[in-house]
């Protein structure tokens, strides 16, 4: 395969792609969205920035299912080989400390971190280990 810079790859796909998603907005005002589904997409959103095809150096969290089917949070890596899927089934602490140690873009760590917050608290309240909060309707009438 023949290796090309990350913004001559972003050039090409930019427009046209297989993970892209175009959403038009209801006015003409509002102008279309571009999501992303790509796996390695931190924000879901069709930018350069955010792109896991285009950077090569791109970090995302997802989730993965084992053979028992249980599912936990994986760090996924781009890779000369591929995508590279690194589990964080640990405590809370540690697995932050893998995902910044493992993070090569210093630009989104914080949006890496606050993924893996929001798919660790999913999972959690998933596997109903953390009680789900109480909505309050009025004065003190609970729904």
């Amino acid at each position: 395969m023949v290796a090309i810079s990350d913004s001559l790859t972003w050039q090409l796909i930019s427009q046209n792609n297989s993970f892209l998603h175009k959403r038009n907005g209801k006015f003409s005002r509002t102008g279309a969205i571009r999501f992303s589904k790509e796996p390695t997409n931190v924000m879901s959103l069709s930018t350069f920035k955010y792109s896991g095809v285009a950077n090569s150096r791109a970090t995302s969290v997802g989730t993965s299912t084992d053979s028992k089917g249980n599912t936990y949070p994986v760090l996924l890596k781009n890779t000369k080989s591929g995508v590279a899927s690194i589990p964080l089934n640990k405590n809370f602490r540690s697995a932050v400390k893998t995902v910044v140690s493992q993070n090569a873009r210093k630009d989104i760590e914080g949006k890496v971190k606050a993924k893996y917050a929001g798919v660790y608290n999913g999972n959690m309240a998933r596997k109903e280990l953390r009680k789900k909060t109480v909505v309050k309707a009025g004065r003190g009438k609970e729904l």
